[in-house]
C-alpha cells in the first residue's frame, strides 16, 4: 500500500521539475513511510511513498522494466499475483523480485492494457511508456484505491490524494460549486467530480491513456448480473461459502503482521471469523466504542465475536474529547468537504489498530452486495405504488412539481414524478434539491448542473439487472461505497500508515454474488439472508441475527455537549453563513429548529460544520 504522484509536462512548461515532483510525493508520507523514489525523465516524472507489505526489501518503486521502456507506480496489492507471476515466467519473463509490482509492471509490458483483465486486487497505478511517450493508467473495480488527476492541453497531473495533485502550478484552487451543491445533497462528493473544478477522480473500473495528441478514458470492466446460476438453497450456501474463504485466503498475503476491523456486526465478524479458520491461528480484533453510550456503541458485541473466534481483542472507548482532538485533523485526511461522521470514530480505530498491525480486513462492501440495508426492500415495496402514480398518463408527475416544497418531500409523490432510473439515488440524504431554492444563494443555484439523482440515473441506466432490487443495489456499489465508504477507510487507514483489505469487493467474488438470485439476498424482511446462512457455520445466532446497527456517533447528544463549540464557531455569523453560499438566515433556521428539538438536524448541522472546517484550511478568503 502506497501513495502515487506524477506528472507528464509535453510543453516543457514546469521549470523546476525535480523540485516538484518531491513537493508532490512529500504530501503523501503518510500513505507509504517506509520509502521514497523517484523517476525523472522529460516529459514524465513520477514518484512513489511505500509502505513496505510484501517483498519488504525489495520491489521498490518507481520500478522500471529491464529493456529501459516501461516505468511503473503502483498503489494497492494484487491477490492474484502469484499465480500471473507463474503465467508469465512460462511465456518467457524473468523475475527480480518477489512482490506483485513487478508482475503489474511485466504484466502490462507484455499485454498492454488488456493486464486489466487479468489483475485481482485493489489498485490504482500509472505506467509511463518511454518508447511510445504514453502514459496508461487505472484504478481498481470498485475504487477501493483514489486516483485524482488534472489535464490541461500539454499538462498532465496526478496524484493518490487531492493534496499532492494540488502542488502542481498548472492546478488553480477553483471551487466547483456544482460538485458543492451536491455535496449538500449526500454529505460527499461522487466522481468524476471533486471540490476543484481542474480536478478529477478517475471512476473506478476505468483507465485512461495520455498522448501527445491528448487524452482518453475508458470502462474497463463493468458487473454483469445476467448470469443467474440455478442452484438448491444448500448449494447456493456452500458455494458462497467456499467463494468467501477464497477472498479472504487471498488477502491473508503479506510479510507484516495482519488484523481485522470487528464492529459486532455480521459483515466483518464473518470476516475475522474466516480468518481464523483460514490461517489455523488467532487473528488480532480491533474495536471501538462510545465511552457511557450503549445505545450506539457496539464494543460488547464485538468482544462477544472475539471470545467466540479465540481472536487477541484490543478496543478503545472514546469520548466527545477524543473525537474533538481528532476533528482538529480532520481538513488534513480528507482534501475535500466530507461529512461522514463515521470517519472520525475510524480515525482512531485506525491509529489503535497501527499499532500492533499494519494490514487490516475489513467488512465493507457487503451490505451493497447482499442487499444489507432495510432501505432497499422499502423501495422496492414502494415501487409498485409509484410506477402506477408515475405512469406517463398520471397527472401526478404533472402536479408534484406544482406542490409546495413541504407536500412535495413526500418520498412516494417525489419518486412517482421521476423517471424510474431517478427514483432512487443514494443513503444518505441533507438537503434535499426540492430544499435548495429556500437555502442557497442565487450564485450557488445558478452554478447547479449535477444532482445526485443525475449520477444515480447514469448508474441505473447502465447496469444490466433485470430486477429493479439489484438495480438500485448497484446504484450505491457505484456511488455511496466509492465516493463514501471507501474513500472514508482508505483516507482514514492510510493517515496512519495501515493497510485496509475488503474482501467482499474482490471483484471475482462480487461476480459470483451477482449470479445469485435476488431473492436469497433480501428474503421477506430478511436482509443478507444467504450470507448469514453461511455465518451460522462460524457465528452465534445472537450475533447474525441481532438488528443491524451502523458505526455512527451519538452525534446528537454529542452536538449538545463536547462538540458544541466547534459547531457554534463555524456556524457563527462571520464563518460559514458569511461566505455567500446560503440565503440570509438559512442556517439559522436550521440551528435554531434542532436547538429547540422541533427536529433532528443533527447530520446536516454536522457537514456544515465540516465544511467550514475545510473551507478555514484550504480556502480562507472564498466567498461568493
Amino acid at each position: 500500500m502506497c501513495g502515487i504522484s506524477g506528472f507528464v509536462d509535453y510543453g516543457g512548461q514546469v521549470h523546476d521539475r525535480g523540485g516538484l515532483i518531491r513537493r508532490m510525493n512529500r504530501m503523501l508520507t503518510h500513505r507509504g513511510p517506509d520509502a521514497e523514489g523517484y523517476f525523472e525523465s522529460a516529459p514524465a516524472f513520477l514518484g512513489h511513498r511505500r509502505l513496505s507489505v510484501i517483498d519488504l526489501a525489495s520491489s521498490l518503486q518507481p520500478m522500471t522494466s529491464t529493456d529501459g521502456r516501461h516505468t511503473l507506480v503502483f498503489n494497492g496489492e494484487i491477490y492474484n499475483f502469484r499465480a500471473l507471476r507463474a503465467e508469465l515466467e512460462s511465456q518467457g519473463c524473468r523475475f527480480h523480485t518477489r512482490g506483485d509490482t513487478e508482475v503489474v509492471l511485466q504484466a502490462l509490458a507484455h499485454w498492454g492494457e488488456g493486464a486489466l483483465d487479468r489483475l485481482q486486487g485493489m489498485f490504482a497505478f500509472a505506467c509511463w511508456d518511454a518508447e511510445e511517450q504514453v502514459l496508461f493508467a487505472a484504478r481498481d473495480h470498485f475504487g477501493v484505491k483514489p486516483f485524482y488527476y488534472f489535464h490541461a492541453g500539454p499538462s498532465f497531473a496526478f496524484g493518490s490524494e487531492l493534496k499532492s495533485i494540488a502542488v502542481h502550478p498548472a492546478v488553480s484552487n477553483e471551487i466547483d460549486l456544482d460538485a458543492l451543491g451536491t455535496y449538500l445533497e449526500c454529505q460527499y462528493i461522487p466522481g468524476p467530480q471533486s471540490i476543484y473544478r481542474d480536478v478529477r477522480k478517475l471512476e473506478p473500473g476505468h483507465c485512461l491513456r495520455l498522448t501527445r495528441a491528448g487524452l482518453s478514458i475508458r470502462r474497463f470492466w463493468q458487473l454483469d448480473y445476467r448470469r443467474k446460476v440455478q442452484r438448491t438453497e444448500a448449494e447456493h450456501v456452500a458455494a458462497l461459502d467456499q467463494a468467501l474463504r477464497q477472498s479472504v485466503e487471498g488477502m491473508l498475503v503479506a510479510d507484516v503482521p495482519l488484523g481485522a476491523f470487528v464492529s459486532g456486526g455480521i459483515d466483518s465478524s464473518l470476516v475475522a471469523a474466516i480468518m481464523t479458520d483460514v490461517g489455523g491461528k488467532p487473528v488480532e480484533t480491533f474495536n471501538l466504542g462510545f465511552a457511557n453510550d450503549r445505545t450506539q456503541s457496539e464494543h460488547e458485541h464485538a468482544e462477544r465475536v472475539a471470545r467466540h473466534i479465540g481472536a487477541r481483542h484490543h478496543a478503545l472507548m472514546v469520548t466527545p474529547d477524543d473525537v474533538l482532538a481528532a476533528f482538529d485533523g480532520w481538513v488534513d485526511v480528507f482534501d475535500e468537504p466530507f461529512g461522514d461522521q463515521a470517519a472520525l470514530p475510524t480515525l482512531l480505530l485506525s491509529r489503535l489498530t497501527r499499532r500492533h498491525v499494519t494490514v487490516a480486513l475489513t467488512g465493507e462492501g457487503a451490505d451493497e452486495v447482499f442487499s444489507g440495508y432495510p432501505n432497499y426492500r422499502k423501495r422496492v415495496s414502494e415501487e409498485r405504488i409509484t410506477r402506477v402514480l408515475g405512469h406517463r398518463a398520471s397527472p401526478v408527475r404533472w402536479l408534484v412539481p406544482r406542490l409546495s416544497a413541504s407536500l412535495a418531500k413526500d418520498r412516494i409523490l417525489r419518486a412517482a414524478a421521476l423517471p424510474l432510473a431517478e427514483r432512487y439515488a443514494t443513503i444518505p440524504m441533507l438537503f434535499d434539491r426540492l430544499l435548495h431554492p429556500n437555502l442557497l444563494s442565487r450564485p450557488m443555484l445558478d452554478a447547479q448542473r449535477t444532482s445526485i439523482k443525475d449520477c444515480a440515473r447514469r448508474f441505473f441506466d447502465q447496469c444490466n439487472a433485470a430486477d429493479y432490487h439489484e438495480r438500485i443495489m448497484d446504484v450505491d456499489l457505484h456511488l455511496w461505497l466509492p465516493d463514501d465508504l471507501l474513500t472514508k477507510v482508505d483516507r482514514a487507514s492510510m493517515a496512519h500508515s495501515l493497510e485496509a483489505r475488503v474482501p467482499y469487493l474482490d471483484h471475482r467474488f462480487v461476480e459470483f454474488a451477482a449470479t445469485l438470485p435476488i431473492g436469497l439476498k433480501q428474503k421477506g424482511r430478511a436482509t443478507k439472508y444467504i450470507l448469514k446462512k453461511v455465518a451460522e457455520r462460524y457465528l452465534p445466532a445472537d450475533i447474525i441475527y441481532r438488528n443491524k446497527q451502523g458505526f455512527v456517533m451519538p452525534l446528537s447528544d454529542w452536538l449538545q455537549g463536547g462538540l458544541r463549540p466547534a459547531m457554534d464557531a463555524a456556524l457563527a455569523p462571520a464563518a460559514l453563513p458569511a461566505r455567500g453560499l446560503f440565503r440570509p438566515g438559512a442556517l439559522d433556521k436550521v440551528v435554531h429548529e434542532h436547538r429547540s428539538g422541533r427536529r433532528n438536524h443533527a447530520g446536516r448541522i454536522w457537514a456544515l460544520t465540516v465544511l467550514e472546517r475545510w473551507f478555514a484550511r484550504h480556502a480562507p478568503a472564498f466567498r461568493l
